[in-house]
């Protein structure tokens, strides 16, 4: 049983809604969305969880596809989404997305779970499985909040701003924090990338948002 599946376990008996499992939905997500003319409504969620974003998108039109490394979650999603999705458990870190099929991908609050070499191998995934001008939409920790944030309090060091939590229910799960020089140099493939730091917000606090297209 990974971390994340223990932790929606634990929801489903009563447990905390850690970090993202609420049902509020990320406004400048859904500003993003709502602001662009999509001619083709293809997504893929990395890091699925509950599938609220997905059912979100499919309310707009979209046809939607997500992993997560979760077996509990890809179950919560497939039962909140209409037929036709494909919900599979995968671990993003080794799965290899279908390449120039989609035309919106985003992950939120998710792909900093591992050291940065494999955080940007995501990324790399990404940029391939977008079709030309397809867009993208990611959440990255900032290098500054991980000092504010009350599991991190007491933490192991791993090197390079990143980080693992050796009390509560992502101990030992380490996770990569950003500084903006580092997230453009992340995203130097892409085009109209566009990075603002999230420091007020209640839903990724102390996160960089990124999004920019292929």
């Amino acid at each position: 049983m990974t971390i994340w599946d223990k932790i929606y376990k634990d929801y489903l008996k009563g447990g905390p809604a850690w970090a993202t499992i609420e049902g509020k939905l990320l406004p400048l997500f859904v500003d993003f969305v709502k602001d662009d003319k999509w001619e083709v409504k293809y997504a893929l969620e990395i890091g699925c969880g509950m599938g609220k974003y997905l059912v979100f998108l499919q309310k707009l039109g979209f046809r939607v596809d997500g992993i997560d490394s979760s077996p509990t979650a890809v179950r919560m999603t497939k039962s909140n989404l209409k037929s036709g999705s494909r919900i599979i458990k995968a671990d993003m870190f080794e799965y290899k997305i279908p390449r120039k099929k989609y035309n919106l991908i985003f992950s939120i609050a998710t792909v900093h779970h591992g050291l940065k070499p494999a955080v940007k191998k995501v990324i790399d995934e990404i940029y391939a499985a977008l079709v030309p001008g397809g867009k993208f939409f990611i959440t990255l920790p900032d290098l500054k909040s991980n000092r504010e944030w009350k599991t991190f309090l007491n933490h192991q060091d791993l090197g390079g701003g990143t980080f693992a939590p050796v009390s509560g229910p992502e101990k030992g799960l380490a996770h990569s924090f950003y500084t903006k020089l580092e997230v453009k140099k992340l995203f130097e493939n892409f085009k109209k990338v566009k990075i603002v730091l999230d420091d007020h917000g209640k839903i990724v606090h102390g996160h960089w948002i990124i999004s920019g297209e292929k």
